[in-house]
């Protein structure tokens, strides 16, 4: 096998594993609903064990971004394929931080799939590695990219802890006119 199948055969298992912790982190956070168990207990359980996936699933990503390094010659962030899967990666490292902060696997539900879907659009892209047009053959390519991924997915996450908060806080149940108001919103 190449070093271009293993590379990608990494990202394939990254997008698997991230997937499998998505339905951990799910399972953590409602699964005490349907289980006769300790709900706490159930929470720190499942929530550990989808947090161990997605560090599994992030290594095999760092593998892949690394190895696709390699073999590319130069750092892989240079067209949509590769940003989106950095992209991707960086979501996860800033979800891994603020899960290591907070230690809430609902913030797992979330910020997992985010990561997900833009491994997903990433995928629409052709994988091929293409040569680096001269204009982006700059330091600047290197820093400019990375620091503008490493903030656009703190900004996803802080999309996600938004919406958490927002689905938490608004009445779905309620009649009234405000109430409703606040729905059209989240809507």
């Amino acid at each position: 096998m190449t070093l271009q199948g293993v590379s990608n055969a990494f990202l394939v298992i990254s997008f698997a594993l991230y997937t499998l912790s998505f339905f951990g982190f799910v399972i953590a956070v409602t699964g005490s609903k349907w289980s006769n168990r300790d709900p706490e207990m159930h929470k720190k359980k499942w929530g550990r064990l989808a947090f161990g996936v997605t560090l599994a699933g992030w290594l095999a990503h760092v593998i892949f971004f690394i190895t696709r390094w390699v073999y590319a010659g130069h750092i892989p962030i240079s067209n949509m394929f590769e940003f989106m899967t950095f992209l991707g990666m960086m979501i996860i490292l800033a979800f891994i931080v603020l899960y290591l902060i907070y230690g809430s696997p609902v913030t797992g539900v979330f910020a997992v799939p985010a990561g997900v879907v833009i491994l997903g659009y990433a995928s629409v892209f052709p994988w091929d590695v293409q040569p680096l047009v001269p204009s982006l053959n700059s330091h600047w390519l290197k820093i400019h990219v990375s620091l503008a991924a490493g903030g656009e997915a703190f900004f996803a996450l802080g999309f996600a802890a938004g919406l958490m908060y927002l689905l938490r806080t608004v009445d779905f149940q309620s009649k009234e006119k405000a109430a409703r108001r606040e729905r059209k919103g989240v809507e």
